[in-house]
């Protein structure tokens, strides 16, 4: 048996909306994704150059360590303090 043959989707309509939001969202994503990586470019000639040695106080005590491994902790308690905060503002944003 023949089968009609397949008619061409329409770019308008429902479909059209759904695109130009996906469209968006990607471009939302590519920003985020370069504005990191300058970030991490950054902080990446920060460390190199500052490789010094440095005294760290602690509340019980001190340690000598290399400046990269400060603010390479740094950077991560920023990042995870950062994520902590976003996961709560949309947990109170679902709550209202």
């Amino acid at each position: 048996m023949a089968q009609a043959p397949e008619q061409p989707k329409s770019t308008t309509g429902t479909t059209g909306t759904s695109r130009s939001a996906a469209k968006k969202r990607d471009a939302r994503e590519i920003g985020r994704l370069v504005i990191g990586a300058i970030g991490l470019v950054l902080l990446i000639a920060f460390v190199v150059g500052n490789s010094n040695d440095v005294k760290v106080n602690y509340i019980f005590g001190h340690a000598t360590t290399s400046l990269i491994w400060v603010i390479l902790a740094a950077a991560l308690l920023g990042v995870l303090v950062d994520r902590l905060i976003i996961a709560l503002g949309k947990r109170r944003k679902k709550q209202r």
